[in-house]
């Protein structure tokens, strides 16, 4: 058999207004260790590997289609309980923690306007090629925030080489620019500012933002406005991404064999326009 010694996982997202079954053949997620953001390996149906894990230093992250509504995906028998996040093809997200194997029903409400889209961050590069993350902005989708929580450092590379940005393909930077993910902890994109001044650099993200930098007293030390990013088509460059700012400096053995990987949650808050 093609999953002989394997263990399925087979779970139906269910409206919990209409008490049916979502039907969605072009909705993704990503499997992950829980209580990790690590992707886990996987297999499909014909028995065949489904690689989520980023295996070289450059590679894109990648998720898996749905069908009708339903994830089945294959595991190592060893394996008793998943985190899943979810993007429908309607761009609503689901965050499953803690999924075990008997939950083969998820009810989920795609009725509301407010998300958040979790996506783990498993990164063990020390270039700043652009990475695709896996999943892709939808029509209607505002992202409102993008926070980032470090659950474990990278121990490869020099502390002050983790600098990262997060966009969209075609905007690295659009929703944070270079951020230091450096320390574990939940990093929120604050207003930059000396003494009074607005900072001509910003973390927030270009697409995201709206200032000037002071020049003097006189004229009030700039100004600065929060601004959401609106998603108005779905194409290739709503692609999400992570970048690394500049190159690391390794410190002793850097592979992606040997090195303890740097973690990291990435939360894309957002609002869903009902658009046609």
């Amino acid at each position: 058999m093609a999953n002989e010694g394997k263990r399925e996982w087979f779970i139906k997202l269910i409206d919990t207004r209409t008490k049916k079954f979502l039907n969605d053949d072009t909705g993704v997620f990503a499997v992950y260790t829980a209580g990790s953001p690590v992707l886990l390996q996987i297999n499909n149906a014909a028995g065949a590997d489904v690689k989520q894990e980023v295996t070289g230093l450059s590679d894109d992250h990648r998720t898996v289609v749905m069908t009708d509504g339903t994830l089945r995906f294959w595991t190592d028998r060893t394996v008793s309980a998943v985190d899943v996040s979810i993007l429908t093809a309607g761009g609503r997200a689901y965050w499953l923690d803690g999924t075990t194997q008997s939950q083969h029903r998820v009810d989920v409400d795609p009725h509301t306007q407010n998300y958040v889209l979790v996506i783990g961050l498993n990164d063990r590069a020390s270039a700043t090629n652009i990475r695709k993350l896996g999943f892709q902005l939808k029509k209607g989708m505002i992202i409102n925030d993008v926070y980032v929580n470090v659950v474990a450092t990278f121990t490869g590379v020099s502390a002050t080489d983790n600098i990262w940005n997060l966009g969209r393909s075609g905007q690295a930077d659009a929703f944070i620019d270079g951020m230091a993910l450096k320390a574990t902890g939940l990093k929120i994109p604050t207003i930059g500012s000396s003494t009074g001044f607005v900072k001509a650099v910003q973390i927030r993200g270009s697409e995201l933002r709206s200032f000037s930098g002071g020049l003097s007293v006189s004229n009030g030390g700039g100004w600065y406005s929060r601004i959401p990013y609106v998603a108005v088509t779905a194409v290739a460059s709503n692609n999400l991404i992570a970048r690394r700012t500049s190159t690391a400096v390794l410190v002793g053995t850097f592979s992606a064999a040997s090195n303890t990987l740097g973690k990291a949650y990435i939360y894309y808050s957002y609002t869903l326009l009902p658009m046609p």
